[in-house]
């Protein structure tokens, strides 16, 4: 069974870094153009240098250019974290060249942003990567950038007038400080990259170390969203598969004109322990039943495929309300580990003559409707509920339908359906939804009645699952 196509966790995670990277990518320009401003401005010396607004303008272009190639792929190819990476690393390179001491800090910035990609060999690979880089940017800035002038061997009370050369190439061309220059570059990288490589190290195994875990933390999470992916498939299937075994096509006898029903079955979950059932045991006689087995969920539902079928079978066999509860009741109470049980009005019609022999489990009260009157409780008596106790007994009674009589059944859901102030739906109120509704037909009542529940609930959760099915008897 497919559960869902291409999906991929740790792919979403690269393609939402990817997003991050872009809008880190920009703000970095931004910190840079304004650098940038500033060097035009005059405000500060340091960056009044050419060589300073040439490495601005292109960390600029190049961290804007990879962005937008990466929003123009919609960050969804696979090479486009390391264009991203691979900017931002030459970016800041191009910093150290020219400031080289002053910013040391920016090597771990790349490392860092990489752990956000829950990789540990990407996390490695971009360490290895940013630390070649920058010891070829450290070496370019000995001999290019600004001077480190703790990386300066020179003799003891050697006075330094700088002015305004603070760069090394100037120095170099006008002589300003006689110095070893091999040696310098050798201090800068010796002395200066070397404790960085220390800092570096510390950074990169922490930053893999966090990636590793990321990396486990999201594959647990993919494995528990496939997991509800199956479990959610699963149900929804058992759904179907429940809604099929009750007779959900209407109208269910269009060749009959004595008598017309309607009934609906709509489950607080997925799956539910309500049922009803009904057909023609033979031409003149017509099935009917509504239940509801105790608890919620898969396990009711199984409790409820199980009496569905055992009832059926032994009102078949017995063509007795009575009989057919107390069997069914002996065979329910087989191996009930799990102590279910199940409620049950059970009724078969005689359509010729529109008398009902009907027994109560443990259910609620029908009600009934006369020609020209309107809907009353039926208060029949009770026997205990099915897969309750072995050796049970249920007693039988009649009911005379006249044309035009009306019989509605249900579960305990619609009288215990709750609003959002904890207040039930109740019986009186039962009663009087179902005289206000169109009983100008079974489907007309029912919804009706699904109305009337549905204005009171409001916004609360439905709490119980809610089966309901009616009778119109019409006569030969």
């Amino acid at each position: 069974m497919e559960l869902t196509k291409n999906y991929d966790v740790l792919q979403e995670n690269e393609f939402s870094s990817n997003r991050a990277m872009v809008m880190i990518s920009f703000v970095t320009a931004l910190f840079f153009a304004s650098l940038w401003f500033i060097s035009e401005l005059k405000i500060l010396e340091m960056y009044e240098m050419t060589e300073t607004r040439i490495a601005f303008f292109s960390a600029i272009m190049l961290l804007c250019l990879s962005s937008s190639v990466s929003i123009y792929f919609k960050y969804k190819k696979r090479w486009i974290k390391h264009l991203l990476m691979t900017s931002v690393i030459l970016a800041l390179a191009m910093i150290e060249v020219i400031y080289t001491y002053n910013v040391t800090i920016i090597i771990v910035i790349p490392i860092v942003l990489s752990s956000r990609y829950f990789s540990e060999k990407y996390t490695l690979i971009t360490s290895g990567t940013t630390f070649l880089v920058f010891l070829i940017a450290r070496a370019l800035g000995a001999c290019f950038g600004a001077i480190d002038l703790n990386c300066l061997e020179l003799p003891a009370g050697t006075v330094i007038d700088l002015g305004s050369y603070t760069w090394l190439y100037d120095v170099f061309e006008n002589g300003i400080i006689a110095f070893d220059k091999e040696q310098y570059l050798f201090n800068v990288l010796f002395y200066g990259y070397a404790v960085d490589l220390v800092f570096v190290t510390i950074v990169a195994t922490g930053c893999a170390i966090i990636a590793l875990q990321g990396k486990k933390l999201i594959n647990r999470q993919k494995e528990m969203s496939e997991h509800t992916v199956r479990v959610d498939t699963e149900l929804k299937l058992a759904s179907t598969l429940q809604m099929d075994m009750v007779p959900n096509k209407f109208p269910a006898f269009p060749e009959r004109d004595e008598f017309d029903l309607f009934a609906s079955m709509t489950p607080a979950k997925e799956v539910g322990g309500d049922f009803y059932d009904f057909f023609l045991i033979d031409d003149d006689h017509l099935y009917i039943v509504i239940a509801d087995v105790s608890g919620k969920g898969i396990p009711a539902a199984m409790f409820m495929m199980l009496a569905k079928g055992v009832l059926a079978n032994q009102i078949i066999k017995s063509r007795s309300p009575a009989q057919a509860l107390a069997d069914t009741n002996e065979e329910l109470c087989r191996n009930n580990t799990n102590s279910l049980f199940v409620t049950v009005w059970l009724g078969i019609l005689t359509i010729s003559t529109g008398k009902l022999v009907a027994a109560n489990a443990g259910h609620e009260y029908p009600v009934i409707k006369d020609p020209g009157g309107s809907f009353e409780y039926l208060k029949d008596k009770h026997g205990l509920v099915l897969g309750g106790r072995t050796g049970m007994k249920y007693t039988e009674y009649e009911i005379d339908l006249k044309s035009g009589s009306k019989l509605f059944v249900y579960t305990d859901g619609v009288p215990e359906a709750n609003n959002e102030a904890e207040e039930q739906f109740g019986t009186d109120r039962l009663l009087s939804s179902i005289n206000q509704t169109d009983d100008s037909s079974p489907e007309n009542i029912l919804t009706g009645m699904h109305l009337a529940i549905k204005d009171f609930i409001c916004d609360a959760e439905q709490f119980d699952d809610l089966t309901m099915l009616c009778l119109e008897y019409r006569g030969s």
